[in-house]
């Protein structure tokens, strides 16, 4: 209801106010005084390509539940890593953290520049081979330029991609005035990372690293068209959602389905998931979101539908319950960027087919808003399922300080992406996944998330699906990217 009346009293003011709001989003002009793409370096990329092929081959599927055992594919990367990049692995010095995560230190040539710090993940989640055109670790590379595996986007691409550039580099005798740290967790799918990620952080602080900045996995290169932008739009991940895992436990009669007394526990158990997927948390706009917002107003038009966006854009300031309302309508992706979202991941019930189960679960996965506590999300959940659902804490991790966008590490992260992608707008968001980074906040706060590659809405259906697989180009892109990157951000 209070939602209704914000939209209503928004749409009076525009009614009253149209003309002025129009006149101001004409008057919004997109500012593109950023840096100019680059001439591509000459690169090796068929090399690059078997490079990821193989690495894809290798099976490192997180070590948990059935595939607790999986340390050789670990130690096989290991290896692998050493053959492939002999000249980092000549003058880093590394550390293996709990028997399987990476830690890479090459010292700089400038000391009194802080470190920086690059992240990716060696596991990857299971992958059934029901679906896949190809065996999801035959890293096939197929004919028209896509290299097919569980991995090849989600990450060993991004690992890859900063590797060759590294390697490149020394390659050729050179070296970077700053610090680097290549941090590569084993154990960052199960959404845990505790082994991994926490303790390659413990590891930096008890050496006194205080880092100048924190690259990972993030936003990536998309078709602006879903926020109405005429060109690709690189999202920067400059903040991320909270996440946590509640389960909904029902308890009630069971019995032989031969004899079926209902509602059976199932039955509320479903009632219970389309309650909370029917009554969400309320949107809000984040500190982070309003920078979002403004950027792409500046560069939305060019259509119909751009103009639209852009007026909406331009005029969020006036008109904020109007257009967090378009944005909750839009696409999923654009109804996350202004609310806590719930999805429910698993069930469990009978283990016989003619039981009716006298207890049922079911995991609600959730990623909250940074403006949202897990105490929010808590209250919200027993008012609207009320007494008779049990609702139990899983896990629970805090959404992340916002990065300084002002920042010099920030400033030069975005001109690596102007130099390195064609006809792109660069913004900051907020990431609406999780990633290791969480975990780094202890040794700095300007982390970004970000990928260097063009995904569309096809490609992202990928990650973690059938058929997950990278191309080519985006494997130079992403070279090109860090190559860009490294020399910006550590020289």
């Amino acid at each position: 209801m209070k939602t209704f009346f914000g939209v209503l009293f928004d749409f009076i003011v525009l009614l009253i106010t149209w003309p002025i709001l129009v006149i101001r989003a004409i008057c919004n002009r997109p500012k593109n005084n950023h840096p100019e793409k680059l001439e591509d370096p000459e690169l090796d990329v068929d090399t690059i390509a078997q490079h990821l092929s193989e690495a894809v081959q290798i099976p490192t599927i997180s070590m948990v539940e059935e595939y607790v055992d999986n340390k050789q594919a670990f130690y096989d990367m290991h290896a692998w890593l050493e053959k492939t990049y002999p000249n980092i692995h000549k003058v880093a010095e590394k550390n293996i953290i709990k028997g399987f995560s990476l830690c890479y230190y090459i010292k700089g040539t400038d000391p009194s520049l802080k470190p920086g710090i690059f992240l990716s993940h060696m596991d990857v989640v299971p992958a059934p081979a029901d679906g896949w055109d190809y065996p999801p670790f035959s890293g096939q590379i197929t004919e028209d330029g896509f290299i097919y595996g569980r991995g090849s986007q989600d990450m060993k691409s991004h690992m890859l991609c900063l590797l060759e550039a590294i390697e490149m580099k020394l390659a050729k005798g050179d070296n970077y005035k700053r610090d680097i740290y290549l941090c590569f967790g084993h154990d960052e799918e199960p959404g845990t990372s505790f082994m991994g990620a926490y303790n390659i952080c413990k590891f930096l602080q008890e050496r006194g690293v205080k880092a100048e900045f924190v690259i990972d996995e993030g936003g990536a290169v998309a078709d602006g068209s879903m926020f109405g932008v005429p060109h690709m739009v690189a999202l920067i991940g400059a903040t991320e959602k909270g996440n946590g895992d509640l389960e909904l436990v029902v308890n009630h009669h069971g019995g032989h389905a031969s004899n079926p007394k209902n509602p059976t526990a199932d039955a509320l158990l479903g009632k219970a998931i389309n309650k909370l997927e029917k009554h969400l948390m309320p949107a809000k706009w984040t500190n982070l979101t309003k920078k979002t917002v403004k950027a792409l107003g500046q560069q939305a038009g060019g259509s119909a539908l751009g103009a639209i966006f852009k007026f909406a854009l331009t005029n969020r300031d006036v008109l904020p319950n109007l257009v967090k309302f378009i944005f909750t309508k839009a696409s999923s992706m654009t109804s996350a960027l202004v609310r806590t979202t719930f999805a429910t991941t698993m069930l469990w019930g009978s283990e016989a087919r003619n039981v009716i189960p006298s207890t049922v679960r079911a995991n609600i996965n959730y990623r909250m808003l940074t403006t949202d506590t897990y105490e929010d999300v808590e209250k919200h959940i027993h008012k609207v399922l009320g007494p008779d659902v049990e609702v139990r804490s899983i896990a629970n991790s805090p959404s992340s300080p916002e990065a300084n966008v002002e920042a010099d590490a920030y400033k030069n992260l975005e001109k690596s992406i102007y130099e390195s992608f064609d006809d792109v707008f660069v913004a900051p968001y907020m990431f609406i996944a999780a990633s290791d980074a969480r975990f780094y906040y202890p040794i700095t706060n300007d982390i970004f998330r970000f990928d260097p590659f063009v995904y569309d809405l096809e490609d992202q259906a990928r990650i973690h699906g059938i058929n997950e697989r990278c191309s080519k180009d985006n494997l130079k892109r992403g070279t090109i990217f860090f190559m860009r990157c490294l020399e910006n951000m550590c020289n």
